[in-house]
């Protein structure tokens, strides 16, 4: 008898959690709302004389925005014409991680150039190794236009294939 007593309390107190102890109340209706009509002072319809004076308007001082760089980060004429001029364009015929095979490169690229007949420039364009992470990359030549680059470009395909023109800073003193 001892353990029906521990399960008798159980399933009555199940079954006392289970009982309502109020009455469902049916939810009242809401009264229905007024509709109020609008003065005949509010007209629905507006004139554009009157939609354009509830627009809004920006001021004055919103239509004339100057922007003031300080004076220590202004570049003077003379340094942006320097920037400028620095511009130019390179051949790139390697990027690698592995920075004795873009040694080995450069110093295939100037043999192969020595031993050009004809070079459609006065002096043979100069071989560059750079890095930028993760990469070396191995570039070619100082050139202001992108003529004088895809001028070279089909000369140096004939042995570096993968070859092609690149945006870079070059050095003016060497372009042709």
């Amino acid at each position: 008898m001892a353990p029906s007593l521990p399960l008798l309390l159980l399933l009555l107190f199940i079954a006392a959690g289970c009982a309502s102890v109020a009455e469902v109340a049916e939810p009242e209706e809401a009264p229905a709302e007024e509709i109020v009509e609008a003065p005949a002072a509010f007209s629905t319809t507006l004139s554009t004389r009157e939609l354009a004076e509830l627009r809004l308007q920006p001021t004055d001082r919103f239509r004339t925005f100057e922007l003031t760089v300080p004076e220590a980060f202004q570049i003077s004429e003379e340094e942006l014409q320097q920037t400028q001029s620095n511009r130019g364009f390179r051949i790139q015929l390697l990027t690698t991680e592995n920075v004795a095979y873009a040694d080995s490169l450069m110093l295939e690229y100037y043999d192969w150039a020595a031993e050009l007949d004809e070079l459609p420039f006065d002096v043979m364009p100069e071989a560059y190794v750079t890095f930028r992470q993760p990469f070396y990359r191995v570039r070619v030549g100082d050139f202001r236009r992108r003529s004088d680059a895809n001028l070279y470009l089909a000369i140096l395909r004939t042995r570096f294939p993968g070859a092609w023109v690149v945006i870079d800073t070059i050095d003016p003193s060497l372009a042709p």
